[in-house]
């Protein structure tokens, strides 16, 4: 975005031009905040800085070099129920003063509202929406609808089909309200009538104990006045809820602000007080970010959602929430992942790893099985892959003794369909890891057909395996099928990946994390490979990597 690039999942912290709480450079400097957002309105309502800021621009104004997103006024017309400016006027100022990401007025649905009076909002919302599309700077393009997953789901078809970024508007009371449920519903409303290959904003989202949860519905960026808000009201965040500072005996934050000062926060006054709890409220939102971070690398953001939900009632509503969207995110979410799956409890039945496991055991054909929670019966021959090695490690029964080939035939039709485990011929020769005595690699005579996973024991189809099953399933299963481009497919022909934009078919029951075929539209094999998102947003992504081509 003109040059700049941040890093998603990312909280942009808000920047208040008329009443500073933490310097720009400060945010930039130690917090490392690579976006900011500040408000447009207040620019162009106080004259001496309306004049300041067409002169310099707002990047020179408020001294960061970064991404700059500004607010169009939404948020004082929610408050206060008007605002001195028009739509065209607003998106007009920021684009003059240069915007990275701008937004038009939307009207801000509350909650609660009526619902005629919520689609009349939303009329007027999708109409401003419309003036803003030949805007010079990214649109911030609100999505607006109340409590009404209908009206929601209007409002992203409409907003997805001309707008790269996406903002879910109208969801901050939601937030302080502690309706958590409420807002699951709202995020997955927009979240599954959106594009894939949207980019999408939680208006207001400020308070770290529900990152893990929206980042798990697929929310990109975050914004939050709340660190400086609470701040000024003496509020102490931490990621399970937030504090009263006299509520607080001990401090177990381990911040600067925390280090520094411990219970010595609470004899500062006045903007020294404000300036320490924004500073402490801000750290704590960052790192909850890099927490996020760091489990969508794992594999392990549902464990995250699933802990932090037990921190609050409000939030342990929120799974049950969330898990009537689980057949939804199953469609996205990689079939296998870094980390095992662990059972936290009850909940753990409906997660999205689990139905699809639970689908594909119906392709297993062996009669030997245990019983296996949150599962239910799972064949013996799977226990050494994921999901279910992580679950039967921390049991108490004993592993049964299984033959390598009815376990390598049992993965085979886990991953591939019913019957595929007969395409191991018995002369097969099994070459194990010397320090693990794992399965590693499969032999016909002096060819290596297949080699295992050692981190999930799954099986990587080499070409002479990968042809069998071409024959064995019929297209579209198990296929990646390119369009009619001699270039692309001659790129992936000399062991080049297979890019999303080039990709005409792909299974529908295909999950990130498969190996695939990948063929042209005659179906002629042309390599191999492991898919690397989801049918669904390889169909709408028009940049990035369907297969990492072997």
């Amino acid at each position: 975005m003109n040059g700049k690039a941040v890093e998603t999942p990312a909280l942009m912290p808000v920047y208040n031009v008329l009443k500073e709480t933490i310097p720009v450079g400060e945010l930039a400097g130690k917090f490392g905040a690579q976006a900011i957002m500040t408000n447009s309105y207040m620019l162009l309502k106080d004259e001496e800085l309306r004049e300041e800021v067409l002169s310099k621009g707002v990047h020179k104004l408020i001294g960061f070099d970064g991404i700059i997103a500004t607010d169009s006024g939404s948020y004082q017309l929610m408050v206060y129920g008007a605002v001195e400016t028009t739509n065209t006027e607003i998106v007009d100022f920021q684009e003059r003063i240069g915007s990275d990401i701008g937004s038009f007025l939307d009207i801000p649905t509350l909650p609660d509202t009526y619902k005629p009076r919520a689609k009349e909002q939303l009329k007027t919302t999708l109409s401003r929406a419309k003036e803003a599309l030949d805007a010079k700077f990214t649109v911030n393009a609100a999505i607006q609808g109340g409590k009404y997953a209908d009206l929601r789901a209007e409002a992203a078809r409409e907003i997805g089909k001309d707008f790269p970024l996406a903002a879910i508007g109208g969801i901050v009371p939601l937030m302080e309200s502690y309706r958590f449920a409420d807002l699951v519903n709202v995020i997955a409303a927009v979240k599954e009538n959106l594009p894939a290959d949207r980019v999408v904003h939680a208006f207001g989202l400020g308070h770290p104990m529900v990152f893990p949860l929206a980042a798990l519905l697929g929310c990109d960026l975050f914004d939050s006045a709340a660190y400086a808000l609470y701040a000024q009201d003496g509020r102490y965040m931490t990621d399970y809820g937030t504090l009263r500072l006299d509520e607080i005996e001990y401090v177990s934050c381990t911040c600067p602000i925390c280090s520094e000062h411990k219970m010595g926060l609470k004899r500062l006054y006045g903007e020294d007080l404000t300036g320490a709890l924004a500073r402490h409220n801000l750290y704590v939102s960052f790192a909850m970010v890099e927490r996020v971070k760091q489990a969508i690398c794992e594999g392990g953001l549902w464990e995250l959602v699933l802990l932090q939900a037990r921190a609050h009632p409000a939030l342990m509503r929120a799974v049950d929430a969330l898990m009537g969207h689980s057949q939804w995110i199953s469609e996205l979410d990689p079939i296998t992942k870094k980390t095992q799956f662990y059972r936290t409890g009850p909940e753990s039945e409906l997660r999205s790893e689990v139905l699809n496991a639970k689908i594909r055991l119906q392709r297993v054909s062996t009669a030997n099985t245990l019983e296996l929670q949150p599962f239910g019966p799972v064949n013996e021959e799977l226990l050494d892959i994921y999901p279910f090695n992580g679950v039967f490690s921390m049991s108490d029964d004993v592993k049964p003794k299984v033959r390598d080939m009815a376990k390598l035939r049992a993965i085979m039709e886990y991953q591939f369909g019913k019957g595929a485990g007969e395409l191991l011929p018995d002369g097969l020769r099994v070459k194990k890891s010397r320090n693990t005595r794992r399965i590693r690699w499969l032999y016909e005579g002096s060819e290596m057909v297949a080699s295992v996973r050692a981190s999930d024991h799954m099986i990587i189809p080499h070409d002479r395996l990968a042809l069998k099953l071409k024959e064995k399933f019929q297209s579209p299963k198990l296929r990646v099928m390119l369009k009619d481009d001699a270039e692309a497919t001659k790129c992936v022909v000399d062991g080049k990946s297979a890019m999303c934009k080039f990709v005409e078919e792909v299974d529908p029951g295909l999950r990130c994390g498969d190996e695939c075929i990948v063929v042209d539209k005659k179906d002629k094999f042309i390599r191999c490979g492991t898919l690397m998102l989801s049918p669904k947003e390889i169909r709408e992504f028009k940049r990035g990597m369907a297969v990492r081509t072997r």
